[in-house]
């Protein structure tokens, strides 16, 4: 699927859905403009077809081997995943807090200052235990629940403090803590994990000193011997490839659990740290444009490659760690997922999808909608049309009722709707449009319901508040 364009806009005859599809070429084409506004470069613009083809021969390639493509594979995942991994692409009853944003570290890829009230709490504590009792109370109990910061070790005692209680408010929750490694020490470590601590996840920087980052690896040793689940998190960085190839060698051989490979994101601002490692954006950074509260921002080209080609390296190598790759999209979902109700709603021809969790139509326009309304009839497929304009919207199962060779010789359109809180009121708006192309029908994307994942016991869920997306 491709994101639609103004030229795709201008072949439509009748004026109002001309300019229902300008309006969506017109995001895309502001976001572009304000990429380009940052000072990093954006790839050209062959990029994202061609990217999308290397992908999905890696992608292919990993499944080959025995991976397990997850969230519509948004991530992929060999060996051991953390639960709260699993839990993450819709986060059901999954918060993730911070007892403050401060931090002794500044690394030139961090987003923490696009944490919502950073300049407020990167100096003064916030009181954590009042908003785990209330997410506890609203989200009728926790399953996973995450530490997080800022560098929470920069507090010791509130960060022992912090499991302890969320281990008597939720006993069987995964608790989990992120860390550069910050000031701890073995007997920290113990102590966390005497509070209930299930899994630590360590940050690696290869670009601080070999001393530095010796402390660390040396310290997922002794957490190793504690704590049930250690683990490393780390962002894939262009050009790095012999190093993290080195690195996931070694952490191996420490007996560590798992390594989560995140997508590099330019987190706007820092520019000049991105230019000097000579990084470009990701041309088109999202399957569909919208404002994500994620606050790693935009995806950084050849970082999702670059894990891929990780990952397979290490498979051939027999290694031992469990791998994930995390894209930014893969962030997202929970998000949408929530805001959307986990579909709950009833809006024919909308209809929820399982694998976007967008609310989703089909679109034609002009002779293509009288195609569509020829191919659906007889069926009991959901559809609106509207004779005046020359358009129909049907519900997006009705695509099984395609060829792929239909969607060469015709235009149809996948339109994505959210939910959204304002202040007159809850809304219904549609927020993207793309291209149906015909791997898309060819490979079943929009129309097959996705197999149950055994590893997200909260998958089935039907609802999930705003609060639990992380």
């Amino acid at each position: 699927m491709r994101l639609v364009t103004e030229a795709d806009a201008a072949r439509v005859g009748d004026p109002a859905w001309r300019g229902y599809l300008a309006r969506f070429a017109g995001v895309s084409a502001d976001l572009l403009a304000t990429m380009e506004g940052f000072g990093v470069p954006v790839e050209s613009a062959p990029g994202p077809r061609a990217r999308r083809g290397r992908l999905a021969a890696l992608r292919d390639g990993l499944v080959a081997r025995g991976a397990r493509a997850r969230n519509d594979g948004k991530s992929l995942a060999w060996g051991a995943i953390s639960p709260a991994c699993a839990r993450c692409r819709t986060g059901v009853r999954s918060v993730s807090t911070f007892l403050s944003l401060a931090c002794d570290r500044s690394c030139w890829f961090c987003f923490n200052p696009n944490q919502h009230d950073y300049d407020r709490f990167r100096d003064a504590p916030k009181d954590w235990r009042a908003e785990l009792e209330e997410l506890h109370r609203r989200l009728g109990g926790l399953d996973c629940v995450a530490l997080t910061g800022g560098e929470p070790l920069l507090f010791p005692e509130e960060a022992v403090a912090f499991v302890r209680t969320a281990r008597a408010l939720a006993p069987n929750a995964h608790l989990r803590l992120y860390t550069s490694g910050a000031r701890a020490d073995a007997a920290l470590m113990g102590r966390l994990a005497e509070a209930g601590l299930d899994e630590v996840r360590f940050s690696v920087k290869l670009d601080e000193d070999a001393a530095r980052q010796q402390a660390v690896l040396d310290l997922m040793g002794a957490a190793a011997a504690v704590i049930p689940a250690v683990m490393v998190e780390m962002p894939v960085v262009p050009g790095t490839g012999a190093a993290m190839e080195r690195l996931l060698a070694d952490l191996d051989a420490r007996g560590v659990r798992g390594v989560n490979l995140l997508e590099l994101c330019f987190p706007l601002h820092n520019a000049a740290a991105f230019r000097e490692r000579g990084l470009k954006l990701v041309r088109e950074p999202y399957l569909v444009p919208y404002s994500y509260g994620y606050a790693g921002a935009l995806p950084v080209a050849g970082s999702e490659e670059l894990a891929l080609e990780l990952m397979a390296g290490a498979i051939d190598r027999g290694t031992g760690l469990g791998l994930h790759w995390c894209s930014l999209e893969n962030k997202n979902t929970a998000q949408i997922y929530g805001q959307n109700d986990g579909g709950a709603l009833d809006i024919p021809p909308y209809r929820f999808s399982p694998r976007s969790f967008f609310y989703e139509a089909v679109r034609a326009f002009g002779d293509d909608a009288a195609f569509c309304l020829a191919r659906l009839e007889g069926s009991d497929v959901a559809r609106e049309a509207d004779e005046a304009g020359g358009a129909v919207a049907f519900d997006p199962r009705g695509l099984a009722l395609f060829a792929p060779d239909d969607a060469a010789g015709h235009r149809l359109w996948l339109a994505s709707a959210v939910i959204e809180d304002g202040a007159e009121g809850r809304r219904f708006r549609e927020v993207g449009v793309g291209l149906v192309e015909p791997d898309d029908l060819a490979a079943g994307r929009l129309t097959a319901q996705p197999a149950p994942d055994p590893e997200d016991p909260g998958a089935d869920a039907r609802a999930a508040s705003p609060e639990a997306a992380r």
